[in-house]
Parts: C-alpha cells; structure tokens; sequence
C-alpha cells in the first residue's frame, strides 16, 4: 500500500509470481486482494499489468478468492483494464482471462464482447504461446 512507484512496480510483480506458485490463498488471506484490486485501478502501466496478472493467476486456480475480488470491486476494475486504450497486452489479456473465470463460477457475471474478442484472438498465435495455451483454457472453462 506503501512505497515508492517503482517499490509498487516490483510488489505487483512479486505478487503475480507468488499467485501462479501456490500463495493464492495466503495474499487472499494478507489483505492482497484489495491492493492488487487498487493497483489495478490508480496505478502505473506496469502496476496495473503486474495486479492484473496476478488477480488473473489467483482468480484461475483459486475459486476461492472470486467472491474477495467481486466484493472489492475487482469485476469493474478488470473490465475497465480490458478496454483502456493505454494499457499493455498483457494487462488486458490478464483482466480478460480473469474475468471469464470468473464468469465460470458466478452466472451473474457473464464475459463480455470484449474479452472473449480479446481471447478468441490470441488463437492464431503460435502453439507453443503461453497466451494462446491460457486463452483456450479460460475459454473451454466457460
């Protein structure tokens, strides 16, 4: 919550890492959520990229955090971050995967237009493309 840009830079990336190695339920539990949901929101290209990837990995593999990200205006958050012109590729590819995942355990969520476009495009990439491979997962989890 604290820090310097750069110190909430490497946080947010620290945390996508942590999420996609088996911390999703611990930075659930530490509050995490809700930092990542407001880096999302108010922070820099790469803060929002990082809070992006990592609410993405928690949402994916823990069902259990969904409800913690729907509470604290996450759904609002990842939406916005799939349409804003200025974001990266990989925040928009990390809200639209976290979104349909969403969407798989909450029917009062369904994806929109614009992360499915935003998934459905990635398969034309490359097999061995990590998108691709996360992009066909999220979409058969539907």
């Amino acid at each position: 919550r604290d820090g310097n840009e750069a110190q909430k830079e490497n946080a947010a990336g620290a945390l996508a890492s942590l999420a996609y190695n088996d911390e999703k339920v611990a930075i659930a539990a530490a509050g995490g959520i809700e930092v990542l949901i407001a880096l999302a929101r108010d922070g820099t290209e790469i803060q929002k990229g990082g809070a992006a990837l990592a609410l993405s990995n928690m949402i994916e593999a823990a069902p259990g955090t969904h409800e913690g990200v729907v509470e604290a205006g996450g759904v609002a958050v990842l939406s916005s971050l799939t349409q804003e012109a200025g974001a990266s590729d990989l925040c928009k590819f990390s809200a639209a995967i976290a979104l349909v995942y969403l969407a798989c355990t909450r029917p009062d969520l369904p994806a929109d237009d614009t992360c499915l476009s935003l998934l459905l495009s990635q398969l034309d990439k490359p097999k061995e493309d990590g998108w691709r491979r996360d992009s066909i997962n999220a979409l058969l989890a539907l």
